[in-house]
């Protein structure tokens, strides 16, 4: 299943405002979509959808 993101949404842009759980930038990877905590540049890729990615974000986020 591929995933529309809207491009001229704020919302639907990954990489950019609240498309993106707050400190992780979510964006299209080489192997799928990945996220990076900003805080320290820790990536974690290989999602097949920027809602995976998004989702993964947020459960770290809360395990800190």
């Amino acid at each position: 299943m591929t995933e529309h993101i809207d491009p001229t949404s704020p919302y639907g842009q990954p990489g950019h405002g609240p498309a993106d759980p707050p400190g992780y930038l979510i964006e299209r990877g080489g192997d799928g979509w990945q996220w990076t905590r900003r805080a320290d540049d820790h990536t974690e890729s290989g999602y097949d959808s920027h809602t995976e990615a998004v989702e993964a974000a947020e459960a770290d986020r809360q395990a800190e």
